[in-house]
C-alpha cells in the first residue's frame, strides 16, 4: 500500500485536528508510519480527533503554524521526512469576514511551513494543500491543472497566493536541495467528523440530530463532492510517488466520479439515507457574500501519473458519512467506527484496483 513508503517514517501532519487531519493521522499510522506528529493551534471536544482519542496515539503538539521558530524545533527534533500541510482558515465566509486573519493564516502560514522545510535538514518529502477554490471562477468548466490561478473573492484569493507561494518555495529552494514537493487542489470533501457549520452535510446532520430540517441556503450551487478519505488517499499517493519523473513540483487535482452536484441533490440524498422522513428546507442565506455558482475540476492527471481514481461513489460517501454521524449521535466508539470505516474504503479501493491500494 502506497508502495510501501510509509513503512517507518515520521510525519508532521499541520492541522491533525481538523477533519481532513484527524483521517489522515489515521491513515498513516494504517500505512505502516513509525511516529505522526500533529500540530494545531485549537482543541475542539466535538472534533473527530477528540472523540476517537488520537492525541492518544500521536505525538500532538498545540501551536500555530505562523511559528517558524517551533515548526523548525519539532522538524529537527523528531527527525520529520515527510510533511502534509493541511492547516488553513477554510471557511468561504469567515474569510469574507475576516480577510487579513485568511490572508496571514492561508499565506504566511504556508511560507512559514515552506521555509522550516528548507531548514530542517531532515525532510525529504513535502506535499501542501490548497483547493480548487485557487482557480477563481471558470464559468463552470473543468479546471485544469495549467489553468491560471486567479481567485478573486478572499478565500479564492489567498489560496490563489499559498498556491503560487508553494510553487516558489519548490523550484528556488526545496527542488535545488533535493527535498520533493507537491500541491494538491481538491473539490469539496465530505465525510463523517467534519464540523463546520456552514458546509451542506455538516448543516444536515446537526439540523437531523436536533429535530430540525436542514435549512439550504444555495441549492442551485454546484460543487464537486467527494469523500475524505479518497481525498486523503490522493495526497498520501501523491507524496508517496513524489520521487517520479513528471510528479515532483507538480499540482494535482482530486475530485469524484460525479460531476456537478447541486447542494440541493446533496441534501436530498443526505436526508433520504438518513431516513425517518426527513427533509431539508430553501431559506434565503442571512446575508449575501462572494461565492462561485458552478465548480468542477479534472483529475486526469492523477490518473495517469499516480494511478489515482476514487474508490466510492457520492451514495457510497453518504452511506458511510450518516453512518458516521448516527453512530457519534448514539455514542457509538468514535475509535472503532472510524477504522471499520477506513478499512471498509481500504478494501474497496484495492479491490477495485486503486494505484495505492495495490502498490
Amino acid at each position: 500500500m502506497f508502495y510501501r513508503y510509509y513503512e517507518g517514517k515520521t510525519v508532521l501532519v499541520t492541522g491533525v485536528a481538523g477533519f481532513k487531519g484527524a483521517w489522515m493521522a489515521l491513515f498513516l499510522l494504517r500505512a505502516g508510519a513509525k511516529e505522526v506528529v500533529g500540530l494545531d493551534r485549537e482543541y475542539r471536544p466535538r472534533s473527530n480527533f477528540a472523540l476517537s482519542g488520537m492525541d492518544r496515539l500521536i505525538t500532538h503538539v498545540h501551536g500555530d503554524i505562523r511559528d517558524e521558530a517551533l515548526i523548525l524545533r519539532l522538524l529537527t527534533e523528531y527527525r520529520v521526512d515527510t510533511v502534509f500541510h493541511l492547516a488553513a482558515q477554510p471557511i468561504v465566509k469567515t474569510a469574507y469576514h475576516n480577510p487579513m486573519e485568511t490572508m496571514s493564516s492561508n499565506i504566511m502560514g504556508t511560507a512559514t511551513v515552506l521555509e522550516a522545510v528548507r531548514r530542517s535538514g531532515s525532510v525529504e518529502r513535502c506535499v501542501i494543500a490548497t483547493s480548487d477554490k485557487a482557480y477563481g471562477d471558470k464559468g463552470g468548466a473543468f479546471y485544469i491543472e495549467d489553468d491560471p490561478l486567479k481567485g478573486r473573492d478572499i478565500y479564492s484569493a489567498s489560496k490563489s497566493a499559498a498556491d503560487i507561494v508553494t510553487n516558489a518555495w519548490i523550484a528556488n529552494y526545496l527542488e535545488p536541495a533535493g527535498i520533493h514537493g507537491g500541491i494538491v487542489r481538491c473539490g469539496n470533501i465530505i465525510g463523517g467528523g467534519d464540523r463546520s457549520l456552514g458546509r451542506i452535510v455538516v448543516d444536515c446532520a446537526e439540523a437531523l440530530v436536533a429535530g430540525r430540517a436542514p435549512e439550504i441556503h444555495n441549492p442551485a450551487m454546484t460543487r464537486d463532492y467527494f469523500y475524505v478519505l479518497d481525498a486523503v488517499g490522493g495526497y498520501m499517493a501523491l507524496c508517496a510517488a513524489l520521487d517520479r519523473d513528471g510528479v515532483s513540483g507538480e499540482a494535482f487535482n482530486f475530485g469524484p466520479r460525479e460531476h456537478d452536484i447541486k447542494n440541493a441533490d446533496l441534501a436530498t440524498r443526505f436526508c433520504a439515507l438518513w431516513g425517518e422522513g426527513a427533509s431539508w428546507k430553501h431559506t434565503p442565506p442571512p446575508e449575501p457574500f462572494p461565492e462561485i455558482p458552478r465548480q468542477t475540476l479534472s483529475w486526469e492527471k492523477a490518473a495517469d501519473r499516480l494511478g489515482w481514481t476514487p474508490a466510492y461513489s457520492l451514495d457510497e460517501t453518504l452511506s458511510d458519512t450518516v453512518e458516521w454521524y448516527r453512530h457519534e449521535h448514539e455514542r457509538t466508539r468514535i475509535a472503532d467506527l472510524n477504522t471499520r470505516l477506513l478499512e471498509r474504503f481500504v478494501e474497496r479501493a484495492a479491490g477495485l484496483g486503486v494505484g495505492w491500494a495495490v502498490g
